[in-house]
Parts: structure tokens; sequence; C-alpha cells
């Protein structure tokens, strides 16, 4: 092969040198003797003049993304990023948003003004040392962000190999269930009866005894109710502004029981006539826009009202599964209702709390076994020994 000129996967690849960075460009022709001398004489006019200083990118390739750059030399990290950001159309807001927030917050100031080709593993490192993180999560969800940008770049033939790719990401344990008892929910329920208006009360009544994520309940529309079947259908989800697909992209229908229907009996007075969704802001009698004034308004004062442990509003869906398990609740039949994935998850979060489903039957076993009239007794001949 004439040098800087290699064949790969039956196309003509040439590369060369350019502003310190090695770049690489598949040409438009197939693989041939005639079009191997042409991609020669093509590598040796553009060296002869990056040499002279008057090589201009996209004179030779107008459709790489080297071509556009402002300052006419290689990508900048922070030029390229920016542009990945921007196709990304199909990228739920959400993510959208943590995917900027991660490139603003660290990758732009940390490498944005470095030669995006010219970035290699160890200034990937030399970023991540410089930052104290607060978990291993922050610094893995970073990370995903960084690896997207640069596999685009792989994707592109601007690079040959991702350098964020080595980098694992550091073991995080996620934050312990930490849900109420029967009966600080119902003291819960109680005060906001007393303090709110009882939209309130039926919201979160309901979210304790149906186990919904928020973005699922203020989704919520009355068509989803089937009160003859007794059930709920969950098939989307309220993030960001927009309305999509629920966590896991699929159906579920949960249960109702006796405490989440009652909840819903009483807020059809409210609303049923009055909007398609279920749960509304009695403020403004309009639907919620995301979980916030629930927690801010109603939610912390509460718990601190009773003087019970702060937590997020969350904990109600953590409240609801671990009050099946302690039920007795096959954990297959748990880990449907909340719209896990597998069971396996299910038992991850809440495994501790399956041996309460037996009221102490197992653990009375072993004190059974551990008792004085069990317990061999020892001789005396073993005891002067």
């Amino acid at each position: 092969m004439p040098k800087g000129v290699e064949v790969r996967e039956g196309k003509i690849r040439i590369w060369f040198m350019w502003n310190g960075v090695r770049c690489r460009e598949v040409l438009p022709v197939s693989n041939s003797p005639v079009n191997l001398r042409y991609a020669e004489r093509l590598r040796s006019e553009i060296v002869a003049k990056i040499r002279l200083g008057a090589f201009k990118y996209g004179d030779y390739f107008p459709d790489s993304p080297r071509a556009g750059t402002k300052s006419g030399g290689p990508p900048l990290f922070r030029d390229y990023a920016l542009r990945y950001i921007s196709l990304r159309t199909d990228l739920a807001k959400s993510t959208l948003k943590s995917y900027r927030a991660a490139l603003s917050g660290f990758w732009l100031p940390a490498i944005g003004n470095k030669i995006l080709t010219a970035i290699i593993y160890t200034d990937i490192l030399e970023a991540l040392a410089g930052r104290k993180w607060e978990s291993n999560k922050t610094r893995s969800n970073y990370l995903v962000v960084a690896r997207t940008v640069f596999d685009c770049a792989y994707r592109d033939r601007l690079i040959d190999n991702n350098p964020v790719l080595p980098i694992k990401s550091g073991k995080h344990l996620p934050p312990e269930p930490d849900p109420l008892v029967l009966m600080e929910i119902d003291l819960v329920l109680a005060t906001m009866r007393d303090r709110y208006n009882e939209q309130v009360c039926n919201y979160f009544e309901f979210a304790f005894f149906s186990g919904l994520r928020t973005s699922e309940l203020i989704a919520l529309h009355w068509d989803d109710i089937d009160f003859r079947r007794n059930q709920v259908c969950v098939r989307k989800a309220f993030v960001e502004g927009e309305v999509k697909p629920t966590k896991t992209n699929r159906i579920r229908y949960v249960d109702l029981n006796s405490r989440s229907r009652s909840a819903l009996m009483r807020q059809k007075q409210h609303t049923y006539l009055a909007d398609a969704h279920v749960f509304l802001n009695p403020s403004t009698g309009k639907a919620w826009a995301d979980d916030y004034r629930q927690r801010i308004n109603y939610w912390h004062p509460t718990l601190k009202a009773l003087g019970l442990r702060a937590r997020d509003a969350y904990q109600t869906r953590h409240t609801y599964a671990t009050l099946l398990l302690m039920s007795g609740a096959n954990p297959a039949y748990v880990a449907q209702q909340l719209g896990h994935i597998t069971m396996k998850i299910t038992l991850e979060h809440y495994a501790r709390w399956l041996p309460r489903a037996d009221n102490g039957a197992e653990i009375a076993k072993f004190e059974a076994r551990l008792s004085s009239e069990n317990v061999p007794k020892v001789s005396r001949k073993n005891k002067a020994g």
C-alpha cells in the first residue's frame, strides 16, 4: 500500500497529519488499483498544501465534520459536543436537560477548548480527578454524556477509539427505601385533611395505596380508571412539561384496593366533570405541572408538624411496596404492580421487608432452637476439663 493509504471494509481511506492531528477520510471511490493510485496522488497533493499552509479542509472534504469548524481547523470538543446535543431530538426533554447540565457544568469547562481528535484517555482521567464528586452516581452519569459524544465522533470516523470507554463507572449504593408504617400514614392523611383542601389528602392517599410514580400520578386521567374491573391503567407519565410513556415504556394495570378506591371516589366529586385529569392543583384548578408544589406546600410541612423523620415524597411508592410484601403478597405480583421489568429489581429494593411477611415465624423457629431446653447440657467432666 502507498503511504497514508488504507483499505477498510472495501473502501479506500487516506490519512494525513494536520495541525498536529492525524486525520482520516474515506474517499467516494471503489477499491481498485487505479483508485489506489488516485488516492496516493490526492494524499500527496494534500500533504504538499499543508506544508505550504494553503490547505483548506472544505475544498477536499466538504461533508467532513472538520470542514465546518469556525477556526478552519480540527473541531474543538466544545463545538462538537454542542452540535451533537442539538441533533439529539430523539431524546426526552428530561434526558436532554441532564446532558446539557453535565456538559455546561463540567465537560465544557474541563475539556471544551481541547481539540476533539487530540483528547486522550489521560485527559479524561485528569478532568475527573480535578473535581470532588458528590457521589459515584453523579460521576457515572457525567461519564455517560462524554461517552456518547465520543462515540458519535468515532462513528463520524474522527477518532479511532473512544477515550472514555476504558473508564469504569464507580459503584454506588442506591438510597434505602424509608417507608411509613400504617399508623404514620393515617396520621399524615388526617393532618392533611384538617389543614388543606380535601384533594390534597386524596392525592396522597391514592399515592400511598397505589404505588404510582409521581410522574404517573400527575398524568393520570379518568379514562385510565376502570371501576368495573377495579383497576388503573398506567400508560403515561408527565416529565419536564411533556407527556411520555412510563419509565419502562410499558403499560401496566394496578389493582385498586379499598384505600385507593376510596380516595378516587372522593376525588370524583372534585374533578370528574371538571377535567380529564384525576388530580388537579386545588389552588389553581389546573393539572399539576410537576411534583414540586405537592412536596413543598403539603408533604414536608405535614411531616414536620407531626415530628416524623424527613424524607422525600417518593416514599409513598416505597410504602405501598413494603406494605404489600409484609402482607404476604407474591413478589412477582408486587413487581407487576410497581411496573418493574423483572422481579429481581423488586427484590433488590425490598428484600429486607420479605421476612416480615411471616410475622416473625421464621425467627421464632430459630429462637426455639436456641432456647435453654434445646441446648445440650455440659457434663461436669467436660466442665472440669
